[in-house]
């Protein structure tokens, strides 16, 4: 038994509390629901902040919130490897991968083409061993150039890319099928977030459905961040969690290609500059440069790289890059490996001082 937060209603509103707690990604999967004759108490992961209760009253009516104790419902398998042995040949389970990403209750696989065949088996193993998980996507194909948008199969569970996602106290709505978001990048968007100084004034260049505008918003609440952002339906969710996060006075949400809109509108304003796009980074460098004050600031480029000192050779390209646009890189305060991408590739950081 484990005791958690619940929701509880009448007996005959129990199957729809049971199917709006799950898409708020409330219920707690891990533990069984409890009926009585006359109610149902619905097990929750965490208490609902006062916006979703309000949504579970104003959609259910009479509730009450009380701490119960509930039947743990564990998975019949510790990993994913587990739950396929016998399933998969032998020579296969090595292929089978380590990692997944998970957002809100969508989880992203990447699946080698020896795997192709299989990939029903994996995404219901996926669901099996992860209980908050209600929907399995494999990648398909690259990123798209313009929006960073990533082709996704469905492979198992419920056919939505709707998901929404917590990170750092804040909350967010996305579609992962029309828009780019990566879970992985929680800790850098949290260690950029630190480094803003009261008062600055901050341009994220690629600011997605908000992740690094509205946690610096949180964490910064003197600052003032415009987000911009070009593809629309990441543009649309920007502003949702703009407002579901209670930041507008804070995070400015602008759409456009972000050339046009700091040569128009944000030319010399920024204390920093977020460039958070490392497969074309290096080409709006010149726009970064722009958008810092005249007497400079702080840009965080991020780029991949496949050569044997990745951190210099990244650092050295932003510096040719900075100086041909006619400012100067004035220190390195600091850089980093965030992520690997792919054999010998990893996304780097730098941080530079630029004057």
């Amino acid at each position: 038994m484990a005791k958690a937060p619940a929701i509880i209603v009448a007996l005959k509103k129990g199957q729809r509390a049971i199917n709006l707690t799950r898409s708020m990604n409330l219920m707690a999967r891990s533990l069984r629901v409890l009926s009585t004759e006359e109610e149902v108490c619905v097990p929750l992961a965490r208490s609902p902040d006062d916006l979703e209760s309000k949504r579970l009253s104003l959609v259910l009516g009479s509730v009450r919130f009380e701490e119960r104790e509930f039947a743990e419902r564990r998975p019949t398998h510790g990993n994913l490897i587990e739950a396929l042995e016998g399933q998969l040949p032998p020579n296969l389970l090595a292929a089978v991968p380590r990692s997944l990403d998970i957002i809100g209750s969508i989880a992203i696989v990447e699946l080698p083409s020896e795997l192709a065949p299989f990939r029903e088996l994996v995404g219901n193993a996926v669901l099996e061993t992860c209980p908050n998980v209600r929907t399995v996507m494999a990648k398909a194909g690259v990123f798209s150039s313009d929006y960073r948008v990533r082709e996704l199969m469905l492979i198992a569970g419920e056919d939505s890319g709707l998901a929404q996602y917590r990170e750092h106290g804040c909350v967010f709505e996305l579609d992962v099928r029309t828009v780019f978001f990566s879970p992985r990048l929680s800790h850098e968007r949290l260690r950029v977030a630190s480094k803003v100084q009261p008062g600055e004034m901050v341009i994220d260049m690629f600011a997605g459905v908000g992740p690094y505008s509205i946690i610096i918003a949180k964490k910064q609440p003197s600052s003032t961040v415009y987000a911009v952002e070009l593809n629309p339906s990441a543009f649309k969710f920007l502003v949702t969690n703009v407002l579901a996060n209670r930041v507008l006075s804070r995070v400015m949400p602008v759409m456009g290609d972000v050339r046009e809109v700091v040569r128009s509108n944000l030319s010399h304003i920024a204390d920093r500059v977020i460039m958070n796009l490392p497969g074309k980074a290096l080409e709006f460098v010149d726009a970064a440069c722009l958008a810092l004050k005249e007497e400079g600031g702080v840009i965080h480029f991020y780029s991949f790289e496949s050569a044997e000192n990745p951190q210099e050779e990244a650092s050295t390209r932003l510096q040719k890059r900075i100086e041909g646009s006619g400012r100067n890189v004035k220190s390195i305060l600091g850089t980093r490996v965030v992520k690997a991408v792919a054999p010998y590739r990893v996304q780097v950081a730098v941080d530079a001082l630029v004057s």
